[in-house]
């Protein structure tokens, strides 16, 4: 028997030995069953996803609104540094068609959103809008004398239009104030207050307007 004849055979015989183990392994439950799972997987990762409904402004409003008023001094990485009524965050709402909120925290961070949608969190990340939200919240200590103690529970509620709120919370509770904007100018503090309130939201939306661009 020639050399190329046994190398023939040999090439014969082990493809046959191939596909009888694979023909085997294709009747083995357990592969088939594997084989089965991971199709349907497969199945599944294709499959177009049915969208997440998107929330109304509404609910998106009170959730930010909410996150604003649950902040703490420990969130912000200044317990045990503030005094008792030294304010670490503050929240001025006005009243117009829709409400609008600005939330300042002492470590420069910022949020605004409308009551009908939109607005803006992370001002922390903007040299402007936190250099306004600290400059607010320095402010913000010649108006607490003129605050009261907070106790609506869970949250205080929004203003109606033409009013304005401010909440300061302190290590000591939640303090509050509100009355109509054109009763601030018999209020310095708080016209004072209102006025750097508003430079904070023109620095958020020229940040939102370069963003747009």
């Amino acid at each position: 028997m020639s050399a190329n004849l046994v190398i023939f055979l040999a090439i014969v015989a082990l493809t046959g030995v191939f596909f009888y183990l694979r023909h085997k392994r294709a009747q083995d439950p357990a592969a088939l069953k594997a084989k089965t799972a991971k199709a349907a997987a497969e199945a599944r990762a294709a499959a177009p996803r049915p969208a997440r409904p998107a929330e109304p402004p509404e609910a998106v409003f009170a959730k930010l609104r909410k996150r604003a008023f649950e902040t703490t001094p420990e969130s912000l990485r200044m317990a045990g540094s503030l005094g008792e009524d030294e304010p670490y965050a503050v929240v001025m709402e006005i009243g117009m068609s829709s409400v609008v909120t600005l939330a300042c925290f002492a470590d420069g961070d910022a949020s605004l959103v409308y009551q009908s949608g939109g607005g803006m969190v992370g001002g922390i990340g903007h040299e402007s809008v936190r250099k306004a939200s600290k400059e607010f919240i320095a402010l913000s200590h010649t108006a607490v004398p003129l605050m009261a103690p907070a106790t609506i529970q869970p949250l205080p509620a929004v203003p109606e239009t033409g009013q304005v709120q401010f909440f300061a919370l302190t290590p000591k509770g939640a303090l509050s104030v509100e009355m109509n904007r054109e009763d601030l100018e018999e209020h310095q503090e708080l016209k004072a207050l209102y006025q750097s309130g508003q430079e904070v939201v023109t620095h958020m939306r020229k940040v939102q307007e370069q963003r747009r661009a």
